[in-house]
């Protein structure tokens, strides 16, 4: 009986994986892209730190808009 509970309490003390939990931000996809030349000295002429984010912002904004169509 007592080996029984502290089988029951060594199971209920394993470690749960935990996902990314309520209020976080879906992970995101990796993607390789290839862009023209015109493209990447854009967007590294206007948005030097930022390139990877506004692209991201750009392209989600478009998609919003398409699916409202």
């Amino acid at each position: 009986m007592i080996f029984d509970r502290i089988d029951e309490l060594k199971a209920g003390m394993e470690k749960k994986k935990h996902g990314r939990g309520l209020g976080k931000k879906p992970a995101l996809k990796h993607l390789s892209l290839r862009l023209p030349v015109e493209v990447h000295e854009f967007f590294d002429k206007h948005y030097p730190y930022k390139k990877q984010a506004k692209i991201r912002e750009i392209l989600t904004n478009f998609v919003k808009q398409e699916k409202t169509k």
